[in-house]
């Protein structure tokens, strides 16, 4: 696999990149290794960009137009990291000739934060105010999607970085992304442990519905984590254990009584996805985003059924010993949570709705340019028959 140290460079675009040093020990490169691939944080000009190296079973031509098609995306919400660049030997030839396992290899912003599982891993505590900001983030980044009839399909928390100041979600590892424009990858996901349906392992998620089941455990998650037994008992990588999706268990309960505090209709989701059949049967992500759309802007604390100092419990935070690492994520820079005003969520409000009209725009724009290219198609092959036919005037 490609090796770079502190001096490597590399030459993109007429562009140099320079290799970033480790946080923790800075005589090494910053890089993060995931099940697909090692990913790097790179520096040009103050910027700080993520090169993806994949391993060689994962390096294929499709990551090319996938890529390509990414691109539309990138101003969903959440969804920065698909301003992607792909190196091939065609366009980028003597970078390949200098370093083969560099084919393929994706060139992207590096989104600051820390993963979910970062917060899972430590059991960093979250107000009741940050939990719901959270959930509610990502529920707009999934409904976005949704609405554009994309899926990420392989959710986990992994794949899902915070910033520090809590306000924004970002999806990263969207090379797998459903679009129904693109062609299904070698590989389809079928979920990552702690967030996979019970009826994917074998035939995969790759669809629209990929989201829902992940997705629901997801912000479950995070609506759940202010409070300190829901902390406590978290297995590690992902608040449920493996073998206990989709069972009743004693983390299920806890969980499912804990969501109730802001509205029955979240625990009443939760349970209907965790009992679903099918992904079919798992409400969709705009269930979600409606139930947190609709919460009270007021601190929770204010109007939600609880005793505070249940929730301010200050308990030490032991390690997670079942933890695996996190699978293709790049490793975060800390930051420091701060919780959000009123002013702040209506001012996220605001900007969901304009960022959601922007997207409505776009897809008309879309449609209508699609019917007319298929209005022009039809006239041509309208006017070829009757020339055929000799039946034109």
């Amino acid at each position: 696999m490609f090796n770079p140290t502190l001096e490597t460079r590399l030459i993109i675009d007429d562009q140099e990149f320079k290799f970033s040093p480790h946080p923790v020990v800075p005589a090494l490169v910053w890089g993060q290794e995931g099940r697909h691939a090692i990913v790097y944080r790179l520096q040009n000009n103050g910027d700080a960009y993520a090169l993806k190296v994949f391993r060689p079973a994962f390096r294929h031509p499709g990551l090319l137009g996938a890529a390509n098609s990414l691109w539309l995306y990138h101003e969903l919400p959440g969804m920065r990291v698909c301003r992607q660049i792909v190196i091939t030997r065609e366009r980028y030839p003597d970078l390949v000739d200098q370093y083969e396992d560099l084919e393929y290899a994706m060139l992207m912003p590096w989104i600051e934060g820390q993963t979910w599982f970062d917060y899972l891993h430590k059991r960093e505590r979250l107000s009741l105010d940050e939990s719901r900001a959270l959930a509610e983030n990502l529920a707009w980044v999934l409904y976005a999607l949704e609405l554009n009839y994309l899926a990420h399909c392989d959710l986990s928390s992994g794949n899902i970085i915070i910033s520090p100041s809590l306000e924004q979600v970002n999806l990263v590892d969207v090379e797998d992304l459903y679009s129904p424009w693109l062609t299904p990858p070698p590989l389809v996901p079928a979920g990552s442990i702690g967030y996979q349906h019970r009826l994917v392992a074998e035939t995969g998620q790759w669809g629209p519905l990929g989201d829902r089941f992940a997705g629901a455990v997801l912000m479950a998650e995070m609506l759940g984590w202010a409070h300190p037994e829901v902390r406590r008992r978290a297995w590690g990588e992902s608040y449920f254990a493996p073998d206990e999706l989709q069972r009743d268990s004693e983390r299920y309960e806890l969980l499912r009584e804990v969501l109730q505090i802001y509205h029955p209709g979240f625990a009443e989701a939760f349970e209907q996805a965790w009992r679903s059949r099918s992904l079919e049967e798992c409400p969709p992500l705009k269930t979600w985003y409606d139930l947190l759309d609709a919460l009270p802007r007021d601190p929770v604390a204010s109007w939600a059924p609880i005793d505070p100092a249940e929730f301010q419990e200050e308990e030490p935070t032991p390690p997670a010993a079942q933890a695996i690492p996190a699978a293709g994520t790049m490793e975060p820079e800390r930051g420091h949570a701060i919780p959000l005003s009123r002013r702040e969520l209506d001012r996220l409000d605001r900007q969901r709705r304009r960022q959601a009209r922007r997207v409505g725009c776009r897809r008309a724009v879309a449609i209508i340019l699609v019917l007319s290219v298929l209005c022009c198609y039809a006239l041509f092959l309208a006017i070829e028959w009757a020339l055929l036919n000799r039946t034109f005037p």
